[in-house]
């Protein structure tokens, strides 16, 4: 059987397992988390941070690299990548780095990123699970941590349409022409957040499905929570939040069903 048509199966999970769930995708990489996997990650880590700002990149000879020092696939997905691009940016910040250097950088990390998504072999995009539709508006050019969620969601079961760099009159197409459980708008910018939330008051005021609606990206990190416009449901960057308020918004739904 070709395993590129073949389609993942998500057990149906009562609430109690869910965050656990979540959390195990994470965690799974680690092993049980000892000293010693934890050192091989930081290696691993420093080691990938050179090498994608070397002239000699390249994501297979990355990818199986590590892999030959004991590190997961996914632990790399899930550690190394998001830990190099916070280095990438705080160096920026820090003028350690140029623009350009960190471009490269996060590019490369991008590359590494695809290479493995393509090496599992088979494709969740047509996953059992709830639709969410992950947003980076136009012109948000910050899509890596945006991918590494996709990735992790798809995972878990989900399936995940991407709308990157894209104006707000197509997030707001693509919301009308489907019926997604879930929204996730990245975002790096306060320009960002402010057309993510006209992207929200638009679905809630025009379209009689309303799907949970969360904000996340690297904006967390620099902007007083009280600042950002409250329209919507979630603002987080944690995997177990957002996995546990779909459950918990998808159980609510059951609830009314049978009332």
């Amino acid at each position: 059987m070709d395993r590129t048509n073949r389609r993942p199966t998500r057990q149906k999970l009562s609430s109690g397992d869910i965050q656990g769930l979540a959390k195990d995708v994470l965690n799974v990489a680690r092993g049980n988390l000892n000293p010693e996997t934890s050192r091989r990650i930081e290696t691993a880590s420093e080691w990938l941070e050179g090498y994608c700002l070397s002239n000699k990149f390249d994501a297979s000879t990355a990818v199986n690299t590590l892999i030959s020092r004991g590190v997961q696939a996914d632990a790399i997905v899930d550690y190394c990548i998001p830990k190099i691009a916070r280095i990438y940016g705080q160096e920026w910040s820090n003028d350690s780095l140029s623009f350009a250097t960190v471009s490269v950088g996060c590019a490369h990390l991008q590359l590494v990123l695809k290479h493995i998504i393509h090496q599992r072999g088979f494709s969740v995009l047509g996953g059992e699970g709830k639709c969410i539709l992950l947003v980076a508006p136009a012109p948000e050019q910050h899509t890596l941590g945006a991918l590494v969620l996709a990735d992790q969601l798809r995972r878990l079961g989900f399936s995940v349409k991407m709308c990157l760099g894209q104006p707000a009159e197509d997030v707001i197409k693509s919301v009308f022409e489907n019926k997604f459980d879930a929204i996730l708008f990245s975002a790096s910018s306060l320009e960002a957040v402010k057309i993510s939330a006209q992207c929200v008051n638009l679905i809630r005021q025009n379209y009689a499905y309303q799907p949970v609606v969360f904000l996340g990206g690297c904006i967390l990190s620099s902007v007083n929570r009280v600042d950002v416009p409250n329209v919507f449901d979630r603002v987080t960057n944690k995997l177990d939040v957002i996995v546990n308020s779909l459950e918990s918004a998808h159980d609510a739904v059951s609830e009314d069903n049978r009332l």
